[in-house]
């Protein structure tokens, strides 16, 4: 995990972060789902939005107000960014999920393009379509 920003608890926001992308695979293991990279489907700012713990993690590295808020809320953000990158990569080489980049594949005998990266849950698709589903699975 890289950032500007030199953190004083990395350890415990890595560690949250890779529980997050294996509890978020147990919950779509076996599935027939695919993950939009740029839809939002896998995004560490939707996330914080429902992991208080992730969010106070992230917090402790800012002076905050009265009222809990991020003071530098510019350099909150260029860390979010950060952190979402690193976020998608975990997803990534997590070895829960196969990975579709933007391309084009083959599906039943056709050409299909997709313009966006692709994570599924292993070994279920073939190339990043619904119709896409191994049969083997």
């Amino acid at each position: 995990m890289k950032t500007t920003m030199v953190l004083k608890n990395a350890d415990k926001i890595n560690q949250i972060l890779k529980d997050i992308v294996s509890d978020s695979f147990k919950e779509i293991e076996g599935e027939e789902v695919l993950l939009c990279m740029e839809c939002c489907d896998v995004d560490l700012f939707v996330t914080v939005d429902s992991h208080e713990e992730l969010l106070d993690v992230i917090k402790e590295n800012f002076e905050l107000d009265e009222f809990g808020e991020v003071l530098d809320n510019d350099q909150f953000i260029a860390l979010m960014k950060e952190l979402d990158e690193y976020y998608v990569q975990l997803h990534i080489e997590s070895g829960f999920y196969d990975y579709f980049p933007a391309g084009t594949y083959t599906v039943n005998g056709q050409e299909e393009e997709t313009e966006t990266d692709i994570l599924a849950p292993k070994g279920i698709f073939y190339a990043p379509f619904e119709e896409a589903v191994k049969e083997d699975k």
